[in-house]
Parts: C-alpha cells; structure tokens; sequence
C-alpha cells in the first residue's frame, strides 16, 4: 500500500530487554555431594588397604599342634593431584564499552569471570562421573577422512567452539574400550550439536578437518588425555590397576559391579536387590554409614519411577524433608535415588559417599597478582586472568560402593 505503515516508517527504535536469557545447563552437584575436603601438601597421598587376614588358625585335636604363624597382608594405597585451568582476555575496549551501565546487558566483567566459574564446576561436574582419561564421548560410526557429521553416543560434554582430540581405541565395543589407549588422530573442532537424537546417538557437526576416524575412537577434551579428575567411573570399579592396587592381584580391592557384558537391558527391582546383596556381602554392613546414594541420569529416572508405576501414587499432600529425592525400599535397605544431568548414559552408580574424599592442594580461585586477578600486558591493549584448582577424588573403602552398567534408556534429547 502506499503511505507510511510499520515497515516504513522509520521512526521508531527497537525496545532492548535488560538481562541475558540463559539456556545452557549450568547444573552442578559433585561439590555438595562429596562432603569431606582432605587438605594436604607433600607429593601424594599414601594410606594402607587390609587385603588377607591371617590363616594361622583352626581345630586340632587334643594335644594337637599350633599352625605355622602367619600374617595380615597389607598394601599401599596412593592419590596425586590434578590441576584444572582456566583463562579469560578482556580488551582495553571491551572494559571501556561494556562496562556496568543502563545500556548494557551485563558488563563484561561480571559476564566473563562470573561465567568462566560457571564453567569450571560445570565441566567439573561431567568429569565427576568418568573415568579421569579425558574422555567425553566415543563415536558410534566410521567417518570418512575429512567428514564434517560425526555421530556420538554422548554430547554433552561436546561445547561447541571446542577443539577435541580423536584418540583411536583398538577394542570392538563400548563396554571393552572406556579407556582412549590409543593413538591421536588429529583434532576436530565442533560447531553444533543436533538436539534431537539421530538413531539413539547425537549427530555432531564439526568444522572441516582431516581426520579418519572410526567407531569406537574416543573424543578427548583438548590437551586432558589422562589428566582429568578420577571420577565415580574409575572410583567404583572392577579391573585394572587403581591407586597404585592392582585389583587382579589383590580382587578384594574391587567395587561391585554388576554388568551385561555390553548388552543393554530393562532395568529391574531384582537388580537393585541383587546390588544391596552384593554390597552387604562385600562389605558385612547392612547400609552404610551415612547412607547410600544412587546417581543416574534423567533417563534411568524415568525407568525407576516405572518399576511400580501401577502401584505408587503421590498425592498433593506428601510432605518432603529436604532435598526430594525418589526411594527404593526393600530388606536388604534403602537407596535414594538422585538425578544428575551429567551423569553417563546406561549406568547407576551407588555411593557411600562417607567412603570418598576430596584432596585438595590449592583451592579453586583466581590467580592474583597485587590483590587483582586481572594482569596487564604491556605490549598489546588487553587484560588477562587465569584461574586454577589443585584437587583430587580418592576412596577408602572401595568396597562398599557399586555400579550397575548396561542399562537401556530411552533419550527425547541429547542435551
């Protein structure tokens, strides 16, 4: 039409809506369950695990002989350190133009050192639950040299923007290659991860690259390759060797671990009673001390609600203390069952967390120099902060906790 309508009218400015909208998931939980903060210095952590009890003992007959003399067997335990880092540069410009004001958003201060924070607990929190190799997912097809699709069976440790390491894996499934044992690839950068899940995987888009990598090569976060936090992972565990144990030499220095050899299956009430049992009979406790906690992800919730679906019914009116957690009753004790975001696909794990501990050199915080943690550079317009922590998951009684692997889930995202 002719004349003056919205379109054209050109006199109008855009109305600009204070705040951010947020929509990454910065959820973290690791620090608030592991409870007991082992300060320390020296160059690692040695304690002493009871393995074999003396055999110099039994029944004789009258006037019979005493046995040979033996002996308590002990072994040492050992936990080092890692170090997790981080950085920010903010321009001379940047500070001027950004700064706190009515026309600004959020200043770039408080955005950047606030939001790396937020980053290191995030990432943090998802290393929480692996193995400590670095590892943030395994790719479940082959990929052509050059491909920029790949497919994963986790993506939630995949940021776009960030470079990640293919580390081969010579095993030929995903149950017998948790560990990227292999050679390094080259490094992909990723672009954009597809919400919706692509054939039970995520289908991960990266920028172009010369890689030829395979199912089964694992991702690894850049420069981490086996410098990650021990997570619940390699902390409940079965096989290899772990703070300086070897479990085949010494089995009882094991974890419960109940798995399908690679198969996935339905989640059942006969598995949690078979893990209680399994549990009470490692470690000659009914329950432990300070409670036993099992950590899944959203998806295995959705199966532990269905176990009774017909039966349980919570009406308006229940009350609940504290934290609201789902509950598993039976004879053999009680679990509650916790949701984390992070937490790996197909697993649960069942914690005492009584038993775990959290060493720490050097506390998380910025590196400061004259009380600021921003340095100036005095070759090129630009202010610079690093952050650093200096910590380390251990267990105690590695016995008293276990995990059930293999366990079918249904995803709607791979966020």
């Amino acid at each position: 039409m002719a004349g003056v309508n919205i379109d054209n009218v050109g006199l109008t400015f855009t109305r600009y809506l204070d705040g951010v909208v947020e929509t990454l998931n910065h959820t973290s939980k690791s620090r608030n369950l592991v409870r007991k903060d082992d300060n320390w210095t020296g160059s690692h952590i040695e304690g002493k695990v009871h393995v074999a009890n003396s055999t110099s003992l039994g029944y004789v007959e009258d006037g019979g002989a005493f046995p040979v003399a033996d002996k308590q067997d002990y072994v040492a335990y050992q936990a080092t350190r890692r170090f997790i880092v981080g950085s920010i540069q903010l321009t001379d410009g940047a500070m001027a133009t950004a700064a706190k004001s009515a026309n600004v958003a959020r200043d770039v201060i408080t955005s950047e050192v606030q939001g790396m924070m937020n980053n290191i607990l995030k990432f943090e929190n998802f290393m929480f639950f692996r193995d400590g190799t670095g590892s943030v997912c395994q790719l479940t097809t082959d990929a052509a040299d050059g491909a920029t699709a790949l497919f994963a069976n986790d993506a939630r440790g995949l940021w776009p923007g960030g470079t990640y390491q293919v580390y081969d894996s010579s095993a030929s499934s995903f149950e017998s290659s948790s560990d990227p044992t292999g050679s390094s690839r080259g490094n992909v950068v990723v672009t954009s991860v597809a919400s919706a899940p692509s054939g039970g995987a995520a289908a991960v888009t990266v920028a172009a690259n010369s890689v030829n990598s395979d199912q089964y090569d694992h991702l690894v976060w850049n420069g981490s390759l086996n410098r990650a936090i021990t997570g619940l992972d390699k902390l409940i565990g079965d096989s290899g060797t772990f703070q300086n144990i070897n479990t085949a030499t010494y089995p009882k220095y094991t974890s419960l671990v109940m798995s399908n050899s690679g198969t996935n299956r339905d989640l059942t009430p006969s598995l949690f009673r078979q893990m209680l049992a399994g549990l009470m009979q490692k470690s000659g406790s009914e329950r432990p001390a300070d409670g036993l906690t099992v950590l899944c992800d959203s998806w295995q919730a959705i199966n532990v609600e269905e176990l009774y679906e017909g039966e349980l019914r919570l009406t308006p009116e229940t009350n609940v203390g504290g934290l609201s957690v789902a509950a598993f009753q039976s004879a053999l004790g009680r679990v509650d069952i916790m949701v984390d975001t992070d937490a790996p696909h197909n697993k649960m794990f069942f914690v005492d967390f009584s038993k775990i501990y959290r060493a720490v050199q050097k506390k998380l915080g910025w590196r400061r120099e004259g009380g600021q943690i921003f340095k100036r550079s005095d070759t090129s317009g630009v202010w610079t902060a690093t952050a650093m922590e200096i910590a380390e998951l251990y267990i105690k009684e590695r016995h008293t906790c276990g995990k059930i692997e293999d366990l079918n889930h249904t995803q709607s995202t791979v966020y």
